[in-house]
């Protein structure tokens, strides 16, 4: 794994400490302020409470939204489906894929950086055992088109991956790049259904689903052989 530079890792290390004092002193201080975080955390579970939400914040909902869709990446057991069909719910196809995708490579920059700074804690933190033990034969290797390929297979833990990869020798533009194009088609069928829905275009919706679903489906019944395919392709063993 590549080392960062000792006088970048300084500066990474000064603010990872003032992030944490912040929270500190928001916690002890702002008891307020720590209740309603830890009350948005929970509605990140609810998509009905969601909704309301973010259409409370008015002319800034969109930056609610992108600020979710964010957290969503990073805190990866959250569901990214249901935000990114209330994206297309409430602000059409076009915008809600447009800050879906602002979130989501958000996302995946800070997780991949944070997974990148503070190495296995993050993982351990932010990552299923049973994801770890999955993908653990990525580190120290750069995977390119490997990584697109997970990238791009419906109902994938995609979130997940982007902690995993923090940790090979891949760079970061590479990185943001194969995880940009493996969540298009995804969040684009999920802004999709959520702007079909709110237009009553349910013949469309129902159509869309199914697509979904079905590669969905599939990826579950054959998610290992899938899954030792790719790698068996990659690193022909």
């Amino acid at each position: 794994m590549k080392l960062l530079p000792q006088s970048k890792s300084k500066w990474i290390w000064l603010g990872a400490l003032l992030g944490l004092f912040l929270v500190l002193y928001i916690y002890r201080y702002h008891s307020p302020l720590w209740t309603e975080t830890v009350r948005f955390y929970h509605i990140l579970f609810d998509p009905h409470r969601l909704k309301k939400v973010i259409f409370s914040y008015g002319p800034y909902s969109p930056l609610v939204y992108i600020i979710i869709q964010l957290l969503q990446v990073v805190v990866a057991p959250i569901p990214g489906g249901p935000i990114e069909f209330i994206g297309g719910y409430l602000f059409g196809a076009k915008a809600g894929f447009l800050y879906s995708m602002i979130g989501l490579i958000l996302g995946a920059w800070l997780a991949f950086s944070l997974a990148r700074i503070f190495e296995k804690w993050a993982i351990k933190k932010f990552v299923s055992p049973e994801h770890r033990k999955k993908f653990d034969y990525l580190i120290g290797h750069e995977g390119v088109i490997l990584s697109l390929l997970l990238f791009l297979i419906p109902g994938f833990p995609k979130d997940a991956l982007c902690y995993i990869l923090g940790l090979t020798p891949m760079h970061l533009g590479i990185f943001l790049l194969i995880s940009t194009i493996g969540r298009i088609p995804g969040t684009l069928m999920a802004t999709l259904q959520g702007a079909k829905a709110f237009d009553h275009q349910y013949k469309a919706l129902l159509i869309l689903l199914g697509i979904s679903t079905l590669g969905i489906l599939v990826f579950y019944i054959y998610h290992d052989k899938i899954h030792q395919l790719i790698k068996k392709l990659h690193f022909g063993k």
